[in-house]
């Protein structure tokens, strides 16, 4: 059965967009001019303010692989990296969209082990390996849709549907345990792009494009405790908010995918978030209920970009000091309000302040009924007065003892706080 209590314990995982479209810093797949993708460069609403999407030649896009050669691409040192940034997993695209295989596949040529290809090496057999030697959470994304491939979306679409299904197969029997696979299906019932994340993601009408409940059904007995996404056109064992965090749902599961520049792919002169936007980013996340996982785009070399260390580093940092309020927690049971959220975990209850309400300088907190305040402890330093009076709790921090991002309090209860409704 779907581990999925083990997934959400996790809170924070790394994903990786990489490919050869790396070696000419263009989107990957969407940088690939063909007449599968519809999308144009004037973008909607929500893409404006993202970097353009330049396009290539698809004969010239398709080439790239023969000049592919991350010669400096350590799988043991991403991993290194993504357990110093605090991350507990990772999720690699081992097919995107414009077809390219980063694994040893039976089916085509087109793959990192091509006999063209300088590098030569399964890169998903050597991250696969690293995780599992770091004890890491390791997970795959696969692209459903191919715009390469020639029965992509054709009358022989079904002859594609196999070829698809034959690479999943190799995924989940070759690299030994996985813990997550990630699909990306982006169509809607009339098989044209609508949105980034379209409807079709959680409804059934897309099973039966991509013949998606036979998969599944397979994928489970091949790896039984791995958590499926939801975009192969079934519900999935978790949701996938792209691009933005996803609203407050405790009881359901769920992950944020968000990039930590403005595109997914490596590119020569990108915009890096903040360390801060990114750990408020995360903090929204987890008292939501839900895990982020923070996309980094390698270079053509190997190597993650330095301002991206710089980011994962930081975000290492504050998870080192105060990662007991993040990882195996569940969000609420406060609900996320502008001064921020909560989580917790059985009866000891994380409050996380990121902006101190300025009216009295208190936080004021429900108790359920019957339940006792034991203590409260202010994590970040310093010191925390708490008291209860007419069934609320009554925080009171100095102000200057405030942390600048998350000011954490630690609240332990007698037994878990239940509210009606």
């Amino acid at each position: 059965m779907a581990d999925v209590a083990r997934f959400l314990s996790w809170r924070f995982g790394l994903f990786l967009h990489w490919g050869p479209c790396s070696v000419i810093g263009t989107e990957l797949s969407w940088g690939r001019d063909n007449q599968h993708q519809p999308e144009r460069l004037n973008q909607s609403p929500r893409d404006r303010g993202s970097t353009p999407r330049v396009r290539v030649p698809a004969a010239l896009y398709d080439t790239l692989y023969k000049h592919f050669n991350p010669i400096y691409f350590d799988a043991d040192r991403w991993v290194r990296t993504a357990k110093a940034a605090g991350m507990k997993y990772l999720v690699f695209t081992s097919k995107h969209h414009d077809g390219f295989c980063n694994f040893d596949t039976e089916t085509t040529d087109y793959k990192i082990t091509s006999a063209e290809s300088p590098f030569g090496r399964d890169i998903v057999k050597e991250l696969a390996d690293a995780c599992h030697r770091h004890d890491f959470g390791l997970g795959f994304y696969y692209s459903q849709p191919d715009w390469r491939h020639p029965d992509y979306g054709t009358a022989n679409h079904a002859r594609y549907v196999e070829y698809f299904h034959k690479h999943v197969e190799e995924i989940c029997t070759k690299y030994g345990k996985i813990d997550i696979f990630f699909f990306d299906g982006l169509f809607d019932e009339s098989k044209t792009r609508v949105s980034k994340t379209p409807p079709i993601y959680g409804r059934k009408d897309g099973a039966d494009w991509w013949d998606s409940e036979r998969l599944i059904a397979r994928m489970r007995q091949w790896q039984p405790d791995m958590v499926i996404n939801d975009r192969a056109g079934v519900a999935g064992d978790y949701e996938t908010p792209e691009q933005r965090v996803g609203a407050y749902q405790p009881d359901k599961p769920w992950e944020s995918n968000i990039t930590l520049t403005k595109r997914w792919s490596y590119g020569f002169d990108e915009q890096t978030k903040s360390a801060e936007e990114c750990i408020r980013m995360l903090l929204n996340t987890v008292t939501g209920g839900g895990n982020l996982l923070l996309n980094v785009g390698p270079d053509p070399l190997g190597l993650f970009p330095p301002a991206s260390v710089q980011v994962l580093e930081a975000m290492g940092r504050f998870l080192a000091a105060y990662g007991e309020s993040i990882y195996d927690t569940r969000g609420g049971p406060y609900p996320s309000w502008t001064w921020g959220g909560s989580t917790h975990r059985g009866n000891v209850v994380y409050v996380h302040v990121q902006h101190w309400p300025l009216i009295e300088d208190r936080l004021r907190l429900p108790i359920s009924a019957g339940t006792t305040l034991l203590s409260a402890e202010l994590l970040t330093g310093g010191t925390v007065d708490a008291s209860v009076k007419d069934g609320l709790i009554h925080l009171v921090v100095p102000t200057d003892q405030l942390h600048p991002i998350d000011t954490i309090v630690k609240l332990t209860f007698d037994k878990p706080l239940v509210f009606e409704g």
